[in-house]
């Protein structure tokens, strides 16, 4: 792609995308600092306008509203706190110019817009739909192969089929309409080894009608492989709880209502596809392993104590989705929901993870009161959770801590331009780094907000990051009981920076959203 083009695309005030300094980092590597990729989604006002309300933010306390779909931009930062952006690339704009189905993304929904740098570290994928911005009830639609609706599936409202965005080093765009993945619902994020196929999680579908008998979860839900060009993908097993005595009349769709993925390696070095669950009534929230199919009927127990079914699934359907951690998504005896709510995750290490936590914080108005007065429920889970494998233990995977310190969870924050306070709930997706130090981690994280609009979908975000001892089990006594160099010593920045806390990097503007993070793609 022609450098002048770059720069007529991007604007003059910025560099183009292929003249970036790029640094690769395959999830669980090692990276000397490195350029951060952040997706931001922008609002598009519908056209024609719903009936009142329906002017920013407050459009989506619109009851006739389901969803409106808004531009994608991937922003390129350092690593460093406020550093200056150093380009974007329009994605949805650049998938029209260079000829590619368009993609957009649900500006409200929080769930979507994750980025992950593929295995070999040269692209970083996103999903969303192919479907122009501005449009309303995307999100909910069917998509376009009619063996994934449910009769009159496309009327009144449009099909719209899902997408996943291919981007390497130099911005180039692929985009592959995807008509048979989440038809109905939401897709949260993809995830590839070289570019040659895509992992896939996102929510439930509507592919089966709730009648007697019961056959099954949808065919369009849960962990999913597909190939770039094609419009199908398959399905990678179902997982199946049994914490309800309702779950088989849901036909354990929820059950296989995914947020977040990730391919990390095990103490052997095989790489492993994982996803996590953290929303939905039924089911189970936590983290999930998706086995390879040649050890069907694999537990936990094999996988932590003799590695059973290590291995990235291939395809087919006789592969074991096994829960690695986590509770239930209501609980059947109190009827509560689970304590933790994970969204994005991260090995440092085989035995050594991170799991971001949204957190259950809502906001509450008095009854019949139109007042912006809040009761937030504090949550001791919402954050980033640090969890440990200790093979012999029940269960096998213990929390150790928390990190929250620097957060400001539940604080009014007023942004320039939006008409509500927002307040930190917990944090989404993330990417992370081990240092070259080998002894801590870096987590960059996209925050949870909520607020009296739409409980905070349309809220602006913020990119923070947070630097923590991998070998540590309990956080410092104080602030001032440990200190490093902001993320890589050797990256230049040599800030001082106290472990375990927060710092915000980037916030975004009233109409914008963060949603995702990953490290930038290199040759």
């Amino acid at each position: 792609m022609a450098r002048s083009f770059w720069l007529a695309l991007l604007g003059s005030t910025v560099l183009a995308v292929s003249g970036l300094h790029r640094v690769a980092l395959a999830d669980g590597q090692t990276n000397k600092g490195g350029t951060l990729v952040v997706a931001r989604v922008q609002y598009v006002s519908p056209s024609p306008l719903p009936a009142p309300p329906n002017t920013f933010p407050q459009i989506f306390n619109n009851t006739n509203v389901s969803g409106i779909q808004g531009n994608i931009f991937l922003d390129y930062y350092g690593t460093q706190p406020g550093a200056p952006r150093q380009a974007t690339l329009p994605l949805t704009a650049a998938s029209v110019q260079q000829s590619q189905p368009v993609i957009t993304t649900s500006f409200s929904s929080k769930s979507e817009g994750s980025l992950h740098l593929s295995l070999d570290g040269h692209y970083v994928t996103y999903m969303g739909y192919n479907a122009a911005a501005g449009l309303e009830g995307v999100s909910n639609s069917e998509t376009t192969n009619p063996a994934a609706q449910v009769p009159g599936g496309c009327s009144p409202t449009p099909c719209y089929d899902r997408a996943v965005a291919l981007i390497d080093y130099n911005g180039l765009v692929s985009v592959t309409p995807e008509n048979f993945a989440y038809s109905g619902d939401n897709p949260r994020g993809a995830i590839t080894l070289d570019g040659k196929q895509f992992y896939m999680a996102g929510n439930s579908d509507n592919t089966l009608n709730k009648t007697n008998p019961v056959t099954g979860p949808g065919l369009t839900i849960g962990a999913r492989l597909g190939t770039p060009g094609s419009p199908s993908s398959i399905q990678l097993g179902v997982y199946t709880a049994a914490d309800r005595p309702d779950e088989s009349a849901k036909q354990h769709i929820k059950d296989n209502n995914f947020r977040g993925i990730g391919i990390f390696p095990d103490a052997n070095g095989n790489e492993n596809l994982y996803v996590s669950k953290g929303s939905g009534g039924n089911g189970d929230d936590g983290l999930f392993q998706v086995l390879d199919g040649s050890h069907p009927g694999a537990t936990i127990n094999d996988v932590v104590n003799n590695g059973t079914g290590a291995g990235i699934p291939a395809g087919g359907t006789d592969n074991t989705i096994v829960q690695l951690l986590g509770n239930y998504a209501t609980n059947p005896n109190t009827n509560q929901p689970s304590p933790i709510t994970p969204f994005g995750f991260f090995f440092a290490n085989p035995s050594t993870l991170y799991v971001a936590d949204e957190g259950n914080s809502t906001i509450t108005l008095p009854t019949g009161s139109n007042e912006t007065t809040t009761s937030l429920t504090t949550d001791p889970l919402a954050g980033l959770q640090k969890w440990i494998l200790v093979p012999g233990s029940s269960p096998y995977w213990q929390l150790v801590y928390v990190i929250r310190r620097g957060l400001q969870i539940n604080q009014p924050q007023n942004i320039p331009g939006y008409g509500v306070p927002t307040y930190t709930t917990g944090l989404r997706n993330l990417t992370g780094q081990v240092n070259s130090d080998n002894g801590t981690v870096t987590i960059y994280a996209i925050t949870a907000q909520t607020s009296t609009v739409s409980g905070g979908e349309p809220d602006p975000t913020k990119l923070v990051a947070v630097t923590d001892e991998i070998a540590a089990t309990q956080l410092p006594v104080s602030n001032g009981d440990g200190y490093g160099n902001w993320g890589d010593g050797n990256s230049g920045g040599g800030q001082q920076q106290q472990l375990d806390e927060f710092v915000t990097l980037q916030q975004s503007r009233s109409g914008e959203v963060f949603r995702g993070v990953a490290f930038a793609p290199s040759p």
